[in-house]
């Protein structure tokens, strides 16, 4: 396939070489995972100061990629009428929706952050076999593959650099869990659907953008839940014409002919089971997240996809309690997590970012059950009001102190700032001291005899302090699963 060999260029080995004697340091990974942040309320619907305050947080906490859906519904010309207007939709200049996009495009352009621009749902309800009013609980019922082809190419070249002065952005991805109902219906059908849209979206945004844009498929969601979710394995397989044992099915309905996708990368929202994962049950959660990859093999074995395809994770969060009171982690354990989570990831290179969603929580919802009333998502690093989180510091000082046979293993990312950053590390409360250099990218693994609690005090290249970490007592490693 033509991108195979991108592909393959994106994938880098993490190398850990111990350093001298009695526990010395180790080399993170050579190239750095992406770190994708994501807020669509304050970014897009919620005025230009906002936007521009919370753009440049989002750039200080160290994210140096922008997750950002834009909304076919948000953007299309009447989206909530049943009758198409008559338009061109492959034009760009007539969509009336796209400024607070565009403006959110140019800033993140210009405080250096890579954009990812999702052709996400909801669907006009034109452009839906039903016409159904928008909404998870009645839209996005069979998407017309050519109507969405027809916005791909508006966006594509929208953002192609060409058009009335806007940035050109590389990198865009196709959908928002389409094996989740909410987004496609019905349900059992959706691996068809999505084969058909991105057949139509695929070769409209490289046809608008060029031999530059890259394109990522996928955006799944990470477990089944009958009537409602497929899980990752049966939609994947489904949708690329695959049998259980992933050979080809040429003789299913929409099969003849079809000769897979030649991508760059394969997006998934890697949420679910924190500690243990079922063995059988079809789900990819960040702790099972090689399973995927094993999946992604079978597929390229079947040439439906690109060799050693790469993952992307866009999409990832934990809930707290408080707000949320059905949330399992509370406030310091949600910000443990998200470190121990992110090393997780840090630790299968195949794995090419990590992401957060939300800045801010989700507002509670009108609703007669808790269930309904906190169904949005509480996974910010700020509450709903502005007030930060521990997950806040925890983000921009990730920290994971590991038991190990000879000691512990300590990982830390120092998400802000560029270049190698200087970390000292110490023992809480007094005791060892170790002053380490980070890798270009802040990242840095040491090994150290001692058990104990660990914190450390991060300095960029330039001496000047940017924050301290939280305090980390030791957990057990986590295996490598699949």
């Amino acid at each position: 396939m033509r991108r195979a060999a991108t592909a393959a260029s994106l994938i880098a080995a993490v190398v850990l070489a111990a350093c001298g004697g009695g526990g010395g340091e180790e080399k993170p990974a050579a190239t750095a995972p992406w770190s994708i942040i994501e807020d669509h309320t304050p970014l897009i619907r919620s005025g230009p100061d906002r936007r521009a305050r919370t753009l440049e947080e989002m750039r200080a906490l160290g994210a140096d990629t922008l997750r950002l859906a834009v909304k076919w519904s948000e953007v299309a010309p009447r989206a909530d009428e049943r009758r198409r207007p008559s338009f061109d939709a492959t034009d760009p200049k007539q969509y009336p929706g796209f400024d607070p996009y565009d403006d959110v495009v140019r800033r993140a352009t210009k405080l250096g952050m890579r954009l990812l621009l999702v052709l996400a749902p909801d669907a006009p309800r034109w452009a839906t076999s039903d016409g159904a009013p928008l909404g998870p609980a009645t839209g996005n019922r069979e998407p017309d593959p050519r109507e969405f082809g027809r916005f791909a190419a508006a966006v594509g070249k929208r953002y192609s650099g060409d058009f009335e002065g806007l940035p050109k952005v590389e990198w865009f991805s196709i959908w928002n869990e389409p094996n989740h109902h909410f987004f496609l219906k019905p349900n059992e059908e959706a691996p068809t659907i999505y084969r058909e849209m991105v057949s139509a979206a695929l070769p409209a945004l490289r046809g608008a953008g060029g031999d530059d844009v890259h394109v990522l498929v996928g955006e799944t969601a990470p477990l089944r839940r009958p009537g409602t979710v497929l899980g990752p394995r049966d939609f994947l397989r489904r949708w690329l014409c695959l049998d259980d044992e992933f050979r080809p099915t040429p003789g299913e309905p929409g099969c003849r002919g079809f000769n897979g996708f030649d991508v760059d990368g394969y997006a998934h929202h890697p949420y679910g089971p924190t500690s243990r994962t079922p063995k059988h049950a079809d789900i990819v959660s960040m702790l099972v997240i090689r399973r995927l990859g094993e999946y992604l093999d079978l597929t390229a074995l079947a040439r439906r996809l690109p060799q050693r395809l790469p993952i992307y994770n866009t999409e990832f969060g934990l809930q707290s309690d408080p707000p949320d009171p059905t949330a399992r982690l509370d406030l310091t354990e949600q910000a443990a997590t998200l470190n121990e989570k992110e090393e997780q990831s840090y630790r299968y290179p195949r794995v090419r970012s990590y992401a957060q969603y939300l800045l801010y929580d989700d507002p509670p919802r009108e609703g007669a059950t808790e269930k309904e009333v906190w169904s949005g998502f509480q996974t910010g690093l700020r509450f709903t009001q502005g007030e930060q989180k521990p997950a806040w510091d925890a983000y921009r000082l990730a920290l994971v102190v590991e038991r190990v046979e000879t000691g512990v293993r300590i990982w830390g990312h120092v998400r802000p700032g560029t270049g190698a950053r200087r970390v000292d590390l110490e023992r809480v409360p007094g005791g060892t001291r170790r002053r380490i250099e980070t890798d270009s990218a802040g990242f840095f693994t040491v090994r150290l005899p001692a058990e104990g609690r660990y914190r450390y005090r991060a300095y960029a290249k330039d001496g000047k302090t940017i924050g301290t970490s939280r305090t980390a007592g030791p957990v057990r490693a986590t295996p490598e699963r699949g």
